[in-house]
């Protein structure tokens, strides 16, 4: 038997578990009684591939695989997404009952060909795109691809350009020919992917590259730590790591026990994330709209978040904050609008009267501060700074 060196064996690993686990493709697809689940076959350009869509709501939630997985791949996903989003699992061309696509399989066909999907089965962006192992060089180029429909990006252990920098050619050959045995009876749509990857290994991935940092969007990225090769976690680390740190918002989660199949392993964190995702942060998306467009906007946005969004996402504190610093920059009539609109969201809440006293106070409305103070108190007696400030108030000529 050939000796297989360290080095040589951390890169056969690497590119054998770019591969969908077999115990994945074995999943048979599992739904909810609840989960109503429609599935479409429809003409992307001369061949037509075929989608499941459940669920409802904005913005869609669009999951993708790796390469030799299918829409199984999912199956302990996909239902508990459907419950807060419509979400759309699909199967790329070749595989399962999709029709055979054109050749190069590039990750900007088949991004395109999703884009194509999309829009033929009438799901408008935007858009969470979701994407495991290779699935998440596809949804790069999509992001790459059509940016302004991107809302959110959920990396899943993803492939990194970076995983074979440090490898020999000798090695990476060594490799390859590794793989291409394993491969050799994988249906066509799998070795035609395989192909095309070889080949951006081969080049030190140019597409890829070329796709740069993704949007500024709301982005997590799931790193498997068990059973992987050592050169995987620290070259996701060192990519993914730095758009998250320079993203407006984002997270990065090394899981150590889950293998490359996280979204098998442990679900719960998959959803979650997506769920982060496609609910991101109030306070940044408010905050983003005061200093964009004012502080009017601001207040519908967040009117439109609170009808859409699950209770748990909104806190007290949120405008509050967010109030304080219109007020400490002197913005009075911002902070007002803000401190109100607090008061009619949390009206059991004597620190919202309090804050909005504080600002009429400032103005020089003085019967405005007083009725906000008096409330305030009488919502909670032990407030001692509303009986300080109704003293100075009602003291005062």
């Amino acid at each position: 038997m050939k000796r297989i060196t360290p080095a040589s064996a951390v890169i056969l690993t690497t590119l054998a578990v770019i591969c969908a686990c077999p115990a994945v493709l074995a999943q048979q697809a599992r739904t909810t009684s609840n989960t109503s689940v429609q599935t479409q076959q429809l003409d992307v350009g001369g061949y037509k591939l075929t989608l499941q869509v459940a669920g409802t709501g904005t913005p869609t939630v669009v999951l993708d695989y790796g390469l030799g997985g299918n829409i199984a791949t999912w199956s302990d996903v996909f239902p508990e997404v459907a419950r807060f989003a419509r979400v759309v699992s699909y199967e790329r061309a070749g595989y399962g009952k999709s029709e055979p696509g054109p050749e190069p399989r590039s990750q900007t066909q088949i991004a395109t060909e999703l884009h194509t999907l999309l829009h033929r089965a009438n799901i408008a962006p935007p858009y969470v795109l979701v994407g495991h192992s290779l699935g998440g060089a596809n949804i790069r180029a999509f992001a790459h691809l059509f940016k302004d429909e991107v809302a959110g990006l959920v990396f899943v252990d993803p492939l990194s350009e970076n995983i074979f920098a440090s490898a020999s050619e000798k090695e990476r050959e060594a490799a390859q020919a590794q793989q291409e045995a394993a491969l050799k009876d994988a249906p066509a749509a799998i070795q035609a992917e395989w192909k095309f990857l070889k080949s951006e290994n081969q080049n030190n991935f140019p597409e890829l590259r070329s796709f740069g940092a993704p949007p500024d969007v709301p982005m997590m990225v799931l790193v498997a730590g068990r059973d992987r090769p050592p050169r995987w976690v620290k070259s996701a680390l060192a990519e993914y790591g730095t758009w998250i740190t320079e993203a407006t918002e984002g997270g990065l989660v090394v899981n150590p026990d889950s293998s490359h199949a996280i979204q098998r392993d442990d679900p719960a964190l998959v959803i979650n994330s997506i769920r982060r995702v496609v609910f991101p942060s109030v306070h940044n998306a408010v905050a983003r709209a005061i200093k964009g467009q004012g502080v009017e906007a601001a207040v519908a946005l967040y009117r439109k978040m609170k009808q859409r969004y699950p209770a748990e996402f909104f806190r007290e504190n949120t405008l509050n904050t967010l109030g304080y610093q219109q007020l400490g920059a002197q913005h009075i009539p911002e902070a007002i609008a803000l401190f109100k609109l607090n008061v009619e969201m949390y009206p059991a809440g004597y620190n919202t009267y309090d804050s909005l006293a504080e600002a009429y106070m400032t103005q020089g409305d003085r019967a405005a501060a007083i009725a906000n103070y008096r409330k305030s108190l009488a919502l909670n007696p032990d407030n001692a700074n509303a009986v300080q400030m109704l003293k100075k108030l009602e003291s005062s000529p």
